[in-house]
């Protein structure tokens, strides 16, 4: 942990300059036999900038699940031939019309659609009460009380939605191919990925199932948007500009981008959530959206659905023109 933390720490020249050596590393241990996971991000187009730095051959693989941002799509599509498109064998709404919808978390919805399915007592024990079957408590199997309602309810819920979307077109292409990946993702971003940089070696994950290098796995988000400026890098337009505001770089629009139609986690987003978004950049899938449903897991998840409505007060001091050009 230590280690990660004074990496973390490094200023962005010596950062470059480490994953320079992760991606020659990787690009040795598998001779060359690599891609670029490439989805379309900020992150991702920081990485794939790096790889190509010192490998311009390597190809970069997006998948195309018809879930992305319409800005990412066109991201992604500036890069040409040298760009292959996978693409899943179902659609969202399909895997919505089958498995049901990707809500509150991964972990939740497991929990709350092997609830839904089972027939066992000490399923329903262990997620509704926190407690094993032989009495003893299990707290982190507790579905919270104010979600049990999608477990009686009539909404379907389910978290093979990335599996299915993004992860078998890639594990199909990598079956085909036999190459390994790069992907773009930072310990900072979840306790899950820390984790696993700190059980998988760092950043060349050489010896866990699914083998793969992350070059910028010690990276931060204020690293990622600096590469940006630095390198006159171009990103999606769905993140508008980057902007400086109390010595922080920030995106003037989107700060993350992901699955346009996922609601993981919606719940929790302050003001103008995703899919409010949706209704002022993307009014179509704003309204593909509503046609399927969606208003309605997202009043269950009570979260706001119609177009944002910006509150007439002053919300920060800091107005636009007290930003500092970068």
């Amino acid at each position: 942990m230590m280690q990660l933390r004074s990496y973390q720490s490094l200023p962005l020249g010596a950062k470059i300059r480490r994953s320079e050596m992760v991606i020659r590393q990787a690009l040795e241990h598998w001779e060359d036999n690599m891609y670029v996971a490439f989805s379309g991000g900020k992150d991702s187009s920081v990485m794939l900038d790096l790889v190509w730095s010192i490998n311009p051959n390597i190809t970069a693989v997006f998948s195309d699940t018809g879930n992305e941002l319409d800005s990412i799509r066109e991201h992604v599509a500036s890069y040409g031939d040298r760009v292959v498109w996978v693409k899943p064998k179902m659609t969202f709404w399909e895997v919505v019309d089958k498995h049901g919808w990707p809500v509150i978390s991964k972990k939740m919805s497991d929990y709350i659609n092997r609830c839904r399915k089972t027939k066992s007592d000490a399923v329903i024990k262990r997620h509704k009460f926190g407690l094993n079957s032989d009495g003893s408590p299990s707290p982190m199997s507790k579905i919270p009380d104010k979600w049990w309602k999608f477990v009686d309810g009539s909404i379907d819920v389910t978290n093979k939605c990335c599996g299915i979307l993004k992860n078998d077109p890639t594990a199909e292409y990598r079956r085909q191919t036999g190459r390994f990946a790069f992907v773009g993702t930072m310990a900072g971003e979840s306790r899950a990925r820390e984790i696993s940089y700190l059980n998988h070696g760092g950043c060349n994950a050489f010896d866990q199932k699914d083998p793969c290098s992350r070059p910028i796995m010690f990276w931060t988000e204020q690293d990622v948007l600096q590469y940006h400026i630095d390198k006159k890098l171009p990103m999606a337009k769905a993140y508008g500009e980057i902007k400086s505001r109390r010595g922080k770089l920030y995106c003037t629009d989107c700060q993350r981008t992901g699955c346009k139609f996922c609601l993981f986690g919606v719940h929790l987003e302050d003001g103008e959530n995703r899919i409010q978004y949706l209704s002022r950049v993307e009014p179509e899938s704003w309204e593909e959206f509503v046609r399927h449903g969606g208003n309605n897991v997202m009043e269950e998840l009570g979260a706001d659905w119609k177009p944002y409505q910006k509150p007439d007060i002053q919300q920060d001091m800091f107005d636009e023109e007290y930003e500092e050009p970068v």
